[in-house]
């Protein structure tokens, strides 16, 4: 986990993908450009599960002053891809954990360490990013965020497997979504080059570690205003100083 408290002006982002948050924006005149904040988190990093409820808390404090926008990360892709399971792991993670619910309050479910423990599961992020995709398709009117959450909990409190049918289909159900629809989303060509798409535009704008959270003040100029978790505080005061 990375701490930032300063801010930092990124490069211009132009072309594709560099101009991040510009999916259906096309030809926006400077006047028109509405200010968002684009948030990079993994739905497998528990540093990200701590994070989104201050995102979340953010979006509706400034309310109608930003748009915002969730893009997947890709942290465990190709050879990091693997299985964990088993008691010791259980055991390793419980302690790693610790320091952040130390730090931020957030708490893990036994539920989540029981079932490392007791059942081998494959760390890949691809499913999740394709999940996000699939979701800004079939309900493109509610708020990414919503989605990202649900992801978290159900892996960190719930203990499900991000791997499986059966973690989307309750997903879905809690959100109200069709499962099969959404189930349906996920199983495209589409939804599959959206993921991908999203770990690019992640790798373009530095986020090599999550999360991340961006203002982003004109088509191609963003601030970086958290690297890694930061409290609520912390990130509101450095978005006031920009004086969007």
């Amino acid at each position: 986990m990375e701490s930032q408290r300063g801010l930092r002006r990124l490069p211009g982002q132009r072309g594709e993908p560099r101009d991040v948050g510009l999916r259906g924006r096309r030809g926006v005149s400077a006047a028109a450009f509405r200010p968002r904040l684009v948030y990079v988190y993994d739905a497998l990093c528990p540093w990200c599960y701590a994070f989104t409820p201050v995102v979340q808390a953010l979006v509706r404090h400034y309310g109608d002053r930003f748009d915002h926008e969730v893009i997947s990360g890709g942290m465990v892709r190709g050879d990091q891809v693997r299985e964990i399971g088993g008691e010791e792991e259980a055991r390793e993670l419980r302690e790693s954990y610790r320091s952040i619910t130390s730090l931020t309050g957030a708490q893990f479910g036994e539920a989540f360490f029981n079932n490392v423990a007791t059942r081998r599961r494959r760390l890949d992020s691809e499913p999740p990013a394709i999940a996000l995709a699939a979701f800004r398709m079939i309900a493109p009117e509610r708020s990414q965020l919503d989605l990202a959450h649900a992801l978290l909990r159900e892996n960190f409190w719930e203990g499900g497997d991000p791997t499986s049918e059966a973690f989307y289909r309750a997903i879905a159900e809690k959100l109200g979504l069709d499962p099969e629809a959404f189930l349906d989303a996920m199983g495209t060509d589409e939804a599959r080059d959206l993921a991908l798409y999203d770990f690019s535009l992640a790798r373009q704008l530095g986020a090599d570690a999550f999360p991340r959270l961006y203002l982003q003040t004109a088509e191609d100029y963003l601030y970086l205003v958290s690297r890694g978790y930061s409290a609520f505080d912390d990130v509101q005061r450095i978005i006031d100083e920009i004086g969007v």
